[in-house]
């Protein structure tokens, strides 16, 4: 049980890190074509979106704490390993996430909603990758 959770919790936390990346991916490539070729320019930029980005981590993992604690839960009772489920549900949580945080219908005519299942999308398939790969692990030790 105790390293079951622990798994789940390192696989929700590199899910969490890949939601963020695919979020923050948007930043910095409007970045670059903001900085149109000056390498400093750019640097700059990346230095300036590290605060923001670490606050969209926090932010998703408080957001998808409950939610993605839920799936968990139902995946261990059904036993359900799928990559098509964890990436399906890692998907209703992000859109479920953005709908929740900004509470208006332009969320989902503004391309938002798309950009925030993406980014649950990818979290589900890495929370999968990586509790299967600590499982395969702790067979072998």
């Amino acid at each position: 049980m105790s390293s079951t959770c622990s798994r789940a919790f390192g696989g929700w936390l590199a899910g969490c890190g890949a939601a963020t990346a695919v979020i923050s991916a948007i930043g910095q490539t409007l970045l670059m074509f903001a900085a149109r070729g000056d390498v400093g320019r750019l640097l700059y930029g990346i230095v300036v979106l590290l605060i923001p980005s670490a606050v969209v981590f926090v932010i998703t993992c408080l957001l998808t704490a409950i939610p993605a604690a839920i799936v968990v839960w139902l995946s261990e009772e059904l036993r359900i390993r799928s990559a098509g489920f964890f990436a399906g549900a890692g998907a209703a949580i992000g859109a479920l996430s953005i709908t929740v945080l900004l509470r208006s219908p332009a969320v989902w005519t503004s391309g938002l909603v798309v950009l925030f299942a993406a980014a649950g999308f990818v979290a589900g398939l890495t929370y999968w990758f990586v509790v299967r790969e600590l499982t395969a692990r702790a067979r072998f030790m």
